[in-house]
This record gives structure tokens, sequence and C-alpha cells, in this order.
């Protein structure tokens, strides 16, 4: 069977403010994609999407999703087209199969030529109008470090209408949507028995009966949107299929407010159709690290994990592309899926750009258990940074070296939220810390400096800066 490369497209919350701030003077690419889009912004009465993803200093995933959801959305969708265009045309690896997860399948249609990218974008707005007008009550996603029906048994337990299991990620991984209130209860039993849980920045109770309504007020608003069949293949994990034509693309339009994520399922299947190569197209990497676990040894690629230049990226992805065609060097392909948008330069103010941290392998081996170092002394800040320091690099399979104090934790080093949260335990654990009491939020803590000062806070019983109000 002829090994195959499938690009993942992800979903609500794979935002990293400024991620190609290192790519735009060397990539008109990146440019006339976000002008693109930028156009359709202006057509929809907002704000250009392109600062947000060329200047570090753009507001914050936890910014967005409790001041403006409409420019998070519209930013994620930007980020993950430019991301497959530069990986395809740029790089030159074959998209074989597309698969999108939750609000990626969107994105997935776009890039597989089923909606032009202007359409695609107009898609993306005519949903925040949907949303607006939703009736469903506050909610969100948990996700929690157990497997399907283990959850499902769960929420059978709390016996809660509404809360339903949006998404089956991985063998120990799922996502319960559902309202505020009952995710609040959720989370308090899941701790009584052991299974992490971890409340996502998402706005919406997303692949719940919640949504029906919205999601029907969605199906009317995109009925006159142009649409085709993919010319690419394009697996749905909402389906459970390939999508076959018009209607299967409507399908998946219209549903996927509702219908559950069963990317575990889909992820094996494409696995099975010989996907042997997986690569991220969008910020951070959690498809890729979620593939991983769910089949052992097929190469993944996360390259915009954390903000990259051009040598790094095609650094990443040079093993994908060597690796095409039983071992022969590829050629880039002479038609991209996503219709070509013109070139116009512009300026954009940037930041200094940090110094890059050593790079990590994508197949690193996790080095061996070390023994925390012992901290005499509340006050002791050196000595409780070597402690946490040791801590994130063991269960995240850095050298220690590689976690500067004052690194970004998602923007340098490409640590996503449920990864910080389950750190974040580990250390609270160490140092003998109220984690759940403290109701702590630690996408305002974004550096091990600061998780160092969190810590120091909670020991000394004040009440955290960055705490739930």
């Amino acid at each position: 069977m002829t090994a195959r490369n499938a690009f993942l497209f992800p979903g609500q919350g794979s935002y990293l403010p400024g991620v190609f701030r290192d790519l735009v003077d060397r990539h008109p690419l990146v440019d006339a994609t976000l002008a693109t889009i930028d156009d359709v912004a202006a057509e929809l009465g907002r704000e250009p999407v392109s600062p947000m993803l060329l200047d570090a200093n753009s507001p914050t995933l936890h910014d967005l999703v409790d001041h403006d959801p409409p420019a998070l959305h519209l930013a994620i969708f930007a980020a993950s087209v430019t991301a497959f265009r530069l990986v395809v045309e740029d790089c030159g690896v074959r998209p074989d199969i597309l698969l999108g997860h939750s609000f990626g399948e969107l994105v997935a249609l776009t890039a597989a030529g089923a909606l032009s990218l202007e359409d695609g974008a107009r898609l993306v707005g005519r949903r925040d109008e949907s949303l607006r007008r939703s009736s469903a009550p506050p909610g969100g996603l948990v996700a929690l470090n157990c497997g399907a029906r283990r959850a499902q048994h769960l929420l059978d337990a709390l016996d809660e209408w509404n809360l339903a299991v949006a998404a089956d990620n991985s063998p120990d991984q799922v996502a319960v949507s559902g309202p505020d209130t009952d995710l609040q209860r959720l989370e308090e039993v899941a701790e009584v028995l052991g299974i992490t849980a971890t409340r996502l920045r998402i706005p919406y109770p997303f692949h719940n009966r919640l949504m029906a309504g919205a999601a029907e007020d969605f199906g009317a608003r995109v009925a006159d949107v142009p649409k085709r069949a993919p010319r690419l293949r394009v697996h749905s994990s909402l389906l459970g299929r390939y999508v076959e034509d018009i209607a299967d693309v409507e399908r998946v339009i219209s549903g996927h407010l509702v219908l559950r994520v069963r990317f575990l399922d889909a992820v094996r299947a494409v696995h099975a159709d010989g996907a042997r190569r997986f690569v991220e197209a969008g910020p951070k990497g959690v498809l890729a690290d979620l593939v991983a676990g769910i089949v052992p040894g097929v190469t993944t690629a996360a390259p915009f994990r954390k903000r990259t230049d051009t040598r790094s990226l095609r650094s990443d992805v040079e093993e994908l592309a060597s690796q095409q065609d039983n071992g022969r060097p590829s050629t880039r392909p002479a038609d991209a899926p996503v219709a070509p948008v013109r070139v116009s330069r512009r300026t954009t103010a940037r930041d200094d750009v940090a110094p890059t941290p050593p790079r990590i392998p994508a197949s690193r081996q996790r080095p061996e258990p070390r023994t925390p170092t012992a901290v005499n002394g509340d006050g002791d800040r050196e000595a409780v940074l070597e402690v946490v320091r040791e801590l994130y690099a063991d269960l995240l399979g850095y050298p220690p070296d590689a976690l500067e104090s004052d690194a970004d934790l998602e923007g340098d080093l490409g640590i996503d939220s449920i990864k910080q949260t389950e750190a974040f335990a580990r250390a609270s654990e160490r140092f003998d810390l109220p984690v759940a009491e403290s109701k702590v939020r630690l996408t305002n803590y974004t550096t091990l400096d600061a998780i160092v000062d969190l810590l120091l806070e909670l020991r000394e019983g004040r009440r955290p800066v960055g705490a739930r109000t």
C-alpha cells in the first residue's frame, strides 16, 4: 500500500498570536493569503485579521474568547489555510488526505476546493452571526483524560441532560460540552474520581444538541454559498467517512455545530487507508500529538507548534517531503487546491525576534525521570524554579536546558493548555498546594517565571493575581 500524507486541520483554540511573524518578509504567500481574507473581513465590517497573525503582541486566546470570538474564529481559519498553502506549495508536501477537527472541517473543505478561499471566510462570518443569535445557555467544553466509554458512564451517573461527549479525541482524551453550571459539577466529580479535567478556552457548547438552533440558522444562511465536490480527499470525523459530493459538503457545514467529533475513529480509518505521515496545518500541535498516541509509529509534524521562520519550517517538513513516492523527492504540485490569490506587499510592525530555544526533534525520546531537587524555605525562588523546570521537562519530554524561564510556554515552546494544566497540577502536588480551591486561570501565566510566582503566591496563602473571579 502506498504511504500517504494526511493533513490535519485543528479547530477551536488553535490560535497563536503572531504565528507567521518571522515568515512574512520571505513569504509573499503569507501576505497574499491574508490579504484576501482581510478583504472579506472588510466586506463583513470587521477589522483585518492579518495583524493578529503577524504581531506577537496581538490579543491572546483568552482575550479573544472573552471579548471577540468572531475575530478569533476568522484568525483560526486564516492561520490554518495559510499553513496548508505554505507546506504544500512552498515545501512540496503532497496533500493526499485532509482531516479536520470540529471547526477545522470547514477549513479542510476550503483547502480541498469545495469552497473558494473567499467563500470559506464568508462562511466563518455567517457562522458567527448564527452563534450570536443562538439561544444556547452560556457554556463550553471540558477535556477529560479518559476514554469515551468511561466519560459516558460519568455523564450517565451525573444525569445532566445537557452534557454530551462532544469529541472522542484519543484512547485517553475526550471533550464534554454543556452549560457552565453543569460543566462545573462535572469538573468537581472528575476531581474526586482522579480524572484530570481541563476547561478549554471555547465560548460555546459545541457538538451538543444545545446548538441545534444555531445549526439550523447557519444552514439557512449559507444555502446560497457556492459549493463543489472536493478536489482532494476529505475524511470527515463528523460523518465518519469521506466527503463524496456537494450533499456531503452541506451535511458537514450544517451539522458541524451539533455532531460529535469522532477523531479517534477518523485517524484509524485514514491510517488503514495508508496514511503514514501526518502534518498539522495550523498553530500549535494538538492534533499531531493526538495522532502519535492513536497510531504509534507514524511520522508526525507540527511545523507551526510555535512561531517559526522559513528555515525552521522547511526543516520541520523536509522528512515528510523526502519520504513521498517511496522515498523519491517530491515536486511541488502544479495547481494548489486553494485557488491562488494575488500578491501584494504590505509592511507590518514587528517586534524584535526573540532568541529561538533549542530545537526539539519531532521524534524525541523522553528522558529518564528525574528526582526533583529539595526546596529549602518557602521563599527560595531559584530552588522553586529548578524544581518546576525539572517537573515540566520530565512531563513534556524536553531537555531542562530548553525551558528558559522567560520563554513563552505556548508561543516559544509549543506547550498547549492541556499539557500546561497537567504540568501545573504536578507542580502543585509537589508543593502540596490546593489546585482546585485556587481556581487559577493558567492562561494568565505564560512563562516558567510566572508559574513560579504563582506557586509562591499560593504557598503564602495570597490570592493569585490571575485567579478567576
